[in-house]
């Protein structure tokens, strides 16, 4: 979901100020409000404390999830900025600055793709090599929750 996001993101940026697609528009504007804020409240409620029970046999681990915690709290700041830019896109209208708005949507796709790929070749591995499956039923507990509390939250 996040690469696809990026994707879109980045067709959406390509395609200013005259070829944009409100479809997609709308598509990257959910991605914004609420996916990505879920799956950042998966990790942060779900994924990080599990792994933080590790964090005395692997010093960097605290510095490593502080610094993604950081990164959650920025991309949801740009993220809602984002969103009000596309949301006038999405109805079908011409953006007033299309070049400010190609620049938060580079901003933000590329940060993510770092993210994303930092997740993949750090946090995962350790997760994989350290959670139990204990830990890993507790964490999917976690996710079912948090779709719980989102209304009309559907896979």
């Amino acid at each position: 979901m996040q690469e696809h996001l990026c994707d879109i993101l980045e067709k959406i940026a390509d395609g200013l100020p005259q070829d944009t697609d409100p479809g997609l528009c709308r598509q990257a504007v959910q991605a914004l409000r609420h996916d990505i804020p879920l799956h950042h409240r998966d990790e942060e409620a779900g994924l990080f404390p599990l792994l933080n029970k590790y964090a005395a046999k692997i010093p960097v681990l605290t510095e490593a999830i502080q610094r993604l915690e950081h990164e959650h709290d920025s991309d949801e700041a740009l993220a809602s900025e984002i969103i009000e830019q596309l949301e006038i896109l999405a109805q079908g209208r011409h953006h007033g600055n299309a070049d400010m708005l190609g620049y938060m949507l580079r901003a933000f796709f590329e940060g993510y793709r770092r993210h994303i790929h930092w997740e993949d070749a750090v946090i995962m591995p350790l997760a994989r090599a350290h959670l139990s499956a204990a830990d890993l039923k507790q964490l999917d507990q976690e996710m079912a929750r948090n779709r719980a509390q989102v209304v009309g939250y559907h896979d």
